[in-house]
């Protein structure tokens, strides 16, 4: 597991009227703090590729759909530099996916319908400085061949 990422199980509450499932609590161990919450949608075979944040953790969890979280840690004082995973998470895995600082990640759609990505960053988006750096799917810098030529950013 690349250093500083976190994953939570979400347990479902389920009865004969539907189902429960906490996302994220502020006695978590993974809670840090709040920022926002929002939803991003991902339409069938595309990628919302690499980026990172300076300051903010994200808190991903897919609530409709399924979908592909690729994590690269190119922090180079991290015991994990270098390393690339994939999280196939969704309806099927209902997790919260706790991702660092500086943690290059970007996420592909995996079905055949939009997949909905709700985040809890800890802090708000800053529309005149954006937290957000971002890096074309087919960047050097980082070593994952799956997504060169795919549809995204």
């Amino acid at each position: 597991m690349i250093e500083g990422v976190k994953v939570k199980r979400l347990k479902i509450l389920e009865d004969e009227r539907g189902a429960l499932f906490e996302i994220l609590r502020s006695d978590d161990e993974i809670f840090e703090k709040f920022g926002q919450v929002y939803i991003s949608k991902c339409k069938p075979g595309w990628v919302k590729g690499w980026h990172y944040h300076k300051i903010q953790t994200d808190n991903f969890c897919l609530i409709k759909g399924k979908g592909r979280v690729v994590l690269y840690d190119g922090r180079k004082d991290s015991p994990t530099f270098g390393q690339v995973e994939e999280h196939d998470i969704g309806e099927d895995n209902l997790v919260v996916l706790s991702i660092p600082p500086l943690v290059v990640h970007g996420i592909e759609n995996l079905g055949d319908e939009d997949c909905w990505l709700l985040n809890v960053p800890t802090h708000l988006y800053n529309y005149q400085k954006p937290d957000e750096y971002r890096l074309l799917l087919d960047d050097p810098s980082v070593p994952y061949e799956k997504w060169k030529g795919r549809k995204g950013w």
